[in-house]
């Protein structure tokens, strides 16, 4: 019994150590599979919790991103400039607000050299305004979801009823220090000009900034429509050199409008030209830039130019009806040019840089231009023959015996060139111991002339020598008629 008991014992301690064990290798196994297990969990976690801050922070983002776009569809971008005020991140109404207050107290400012500044005051040019326009525009214009790659700077002109005075504006700009400084510039510099191959130019050191007043004022006058804030003198190329100067500019324009004139004057078949290379002669400069032409420089040349074309009293060649040339000079026939009237009429054209022809004004102008200015119709009196020929257009008209001055009396009729002064009818002649009525009076020299002389019975042969006139030329009562319905005041009358 006792061994039964011990060996059920034994079974049993085996039963129990073997279910110990096989509980021992279950818990062991379940061990090893629950540490197996834990990394691939730990990752699990480790990707959620990533999936979960990256939403958050896209989620962020996206708030972020909508809020701006949000934003920047009732503000302006960053960088965004109208007229010269900055209106970044402000709203419409907060932009109108501050630019309608820089408008009230708007200056434009000059930057210059060595970092000097002048302003102008919208006072000081009488400036106003009807506020600020187009902001909202401007800001509807935006692409609001673009804001976040915006940051680039943006300028816009200012839509503005902006007026002005710009001639107070232009006087403003005259006061300027740098003008002002032109001006030191420009001092002294008129002997500088100088006239070389046809035209005139003015020598700079290269070293001599000046600033046009004109130049400034057509660059200045839209920025400040603009309601610009400023400009940079160098950076908008207002300094030029020496010859850009407005007043410098103008006198050169000036001096080489008067060089380019040309005057063609006409003398029959020839001609005579003056242009620039004499006129420059005449010109001169002043300190304080103003252009003289020396009036005296220019009567002279007239003179000169008179001589070549005047010809009253001149020696003349003479074709006779004859057939012999002879040789006739005095008398008041011929050409004389007005040297004054004429060199007044020359300033005018050196001042106006015109390129004419012309002839000379003149006092008294012959029938014809060149070596024979007697031309083809004129009065031919032969004192050996004492005949008379009158030709019109190289046709003869009439032709008479006569009866000149009684040279033995000291009235011989003078030889020479001279012109009919008019013609008149009925008229009495008188002189110291004479009263004589002629039907036909055509004088040409003073008071002795061409007329009837119904009183003598004869013309020609020596009559004249002893019976002569008082110096007039007597004619029967016909040709005398003939003659004075054919004359004009002006042909010539060839006395030889």
């Amino acid at each position: 019994m006792e061994g039964n008991e011990t060996e059920n014992n034994s079974e049993i301690a085996d039963e129990i150590t073997s279910e110990s064990n096989d509980a021992a290798d279950e818990a062991a196994n379940k061990s090893e599979e629950t540490e197996g297990a834990a990394p691939e969990k730990k990752k699990s976690v480790n990707v959620k919790k990533a999936i979960i801050i990256a939403s958050c922070a896209a989620g962020f983002l996206a708030a972020v991103y909508l809020g701006g776009a949000a934003f920047y569809s009732r503000h302006f971008f960053i960088g965004t400039n109208v007229g010269g005020t900055n209106v970044s991140n402000m709203s419409v109404s907060k932009a109108e607000e501050t630019v309608g207050k820089n408008m009230d107290n708007y200056t434009f400012t000059f930057f210059e050299e060595d970092d000097k500044q002048e302003t102008i005051t919208g006072d000081e040019i009488h400036l106003t305004h009807g506020g600020a326009e187009g902001l909202e525009k401007i800001c509807s214009q935006q692409n609001p979801f673009a804001w976040c790659c915006s940051f680039k700077t943006r300028t816009y002109p200012l839509n503005a009823a902006v007026t002005y005075d710009e001639d107070a504006l232009y006087n403003r700009l005259t006061q300027m220090e740098f003008m002002a400084k032109t001006r030191e510039n420009i001092a002294g510099k008129a002997q500088n000009i100088y006239y070389e191959n046809g035209k005139y130019a003015i020598k700079d050191d290269g070293g001599t900034k000046i600033v046009s007043l004109n130049s400034l004022y057509k660059k200045v006058k839209p920025k400040i429509y603009g309601l610009y804030k400023g400009m940079s003198l160098e950076k908008e190329n207002c300094y030029e050199p020496l010859a850009a100067e407005d007043t410098i500019k103008g006198v050169l324009n000036m001096l080489n409008k008067y060089v380019g004139t040309k005057i063609t004057y006409l003398n029959g078949d020839s001609s005579t030209l003056l242009d620039g290379s004499t006129i420059n002669e005449w010109l001169t400069v002043t300190d304080d830039y103003l252009i003289r032409i020396d009036e005296a420089k220019a009567r002279a040349y007239i003179d000169a130019l008179a001589q070549g074309y005047d010809s009253i009293g001149s020696a003349r060649t003479f074709h006779t009806t004859g057939g012999s040339d002879v040789t006739v000079s005095g008398g008041n026939y011929g050409w004389c040019v007005n040297n004054a009237q004429e060199t007044g009429i020359l300033l005018d054209i050196i001042r106006g840089g015109e390129t004419v022809e012309r002839e000379p004004v003149y006092k008294q102008q012959a029938r014809a231009h060149g070596t024979n200015d007697i031309g083809n119709t004129y009065v031919e009196i032969s004192i050996g023959a004492q005949h008379m020929w009158y030709y019109k257009n190289g046709a003869l008209i009439v032709s008479s015996d006569m009866v000149s001055g009684n040279p033995n009396k000291g009235n011989a009729t003078p030889t020479g060139v001279y012109r009919i002064a008019y013609t008149d009818k009925n008229v009495t002649l008188k002189g110291e111991d004479y009263e004589t009525p002629v039907s036909y009076w055509m004088p040409f020299n003073g008071g002795i002339g061409l007329h009837d002389a119904t009183w003598r019975g004869a013309f020609g042969g020596s009559i004249y020598r002893g019976g002569g006139s008082h110096g007039c030329v007597n004619l029967p009562y016909s040709v005398a008629q003939t003659l004075f319905n054919n004359v004009s005041p002006g042909d010539p009358v060839v006395v030889y």
